[in-house]
């Protein structure tokens, strides 16, 4: 059977319809994407957040090890968010923000801002969100997301030892992040929370 020969008129028709038919499949695409890759974004923002300040404390632990020197990892709220450096102690009597002011204890490297816009610092507020612990719910208040020691200060010490405490990290949405420090061993351990969750889980390295 043979077809009939569409008009030019008929033409442009078909191919208007085919094109509309293409952009509303591609916009419904995106419309299904955009959320996806957002949230996906917002995670990884708020894993790498994390990473990074394990690591310094991790590279602390270490430098107060080889020198034999308490060095801290200092946090400081700012303007625009968070941010973080390490400090050793120059005098002998621990890290803190007056010595260095005074230049007693020394910046060792670069500071590190923390808040990117999709993570940073911060306990989800609003949210029935679990003590990580697995006793109850996270107490306490809601825009003091460092929980380590007086000042904000992490100390690790040439004995093994550190400050024992919490750090927590969320997307300003939806997840949570926190590193936990215990004080006789000086290790950590990073756990993660989504909206809805009874409790904490152990995140992956």
């Amino acid at each position: 059977m043979q077809l009939p020969n569409l008009t030019p008129s008929a033409q442009r028709g078909a191919g208007l319809v085919g094109t509309l038919t293409s952009m509303a499949l591609f916009a419904t695409l995106i419309a299904t994407t955009l959320p996806i890759m957002g949230s996906l974004q917002r995670e990884a923002a708020l894993e790498r957040a994390a990473r990074n300040v394990a690591g310094l404390i991790v590279r602390a632990r270490s430098l107060a090890l080889v020198r034999g020197r308490a060095t801290a990892l200092v946090f400081e709220r700012h303007a625009s968010g968070w941010r973080c450096f390490l400090a050793r102690d120059g005098d002998g009597d621990g890290v803190h923000r007056d010595d260095i002011r005074r230049g007693r204890d020394f910046i060792d490297g670069e500071v590190l801002q923390l808040s990117s816009g999709r993570a940073g610092p911060g306990i989800l507020a609003g949210l029935p969100v679990p003590d990580p612990s697995g006793r109850g719910r996270l107490r306490g208040d809601p825009g003091d997301p460092i929980r380590a020691g007086r000042g904000d200060i992490v100390t690790l010490s040439p004995a093994g030892t550190a400050t024992p405490g919490s750090i927590y990290f969320c997307d300003g949405r939806s997840r949570m992040r926190v590193i936990r420090i215990y004080g006789g061993t000086a290790r950590i351990r990073q756990m993660i929370w989504h909206r809805g969750w009874r409790r904490w889980k152990k995140a992956g390295w």
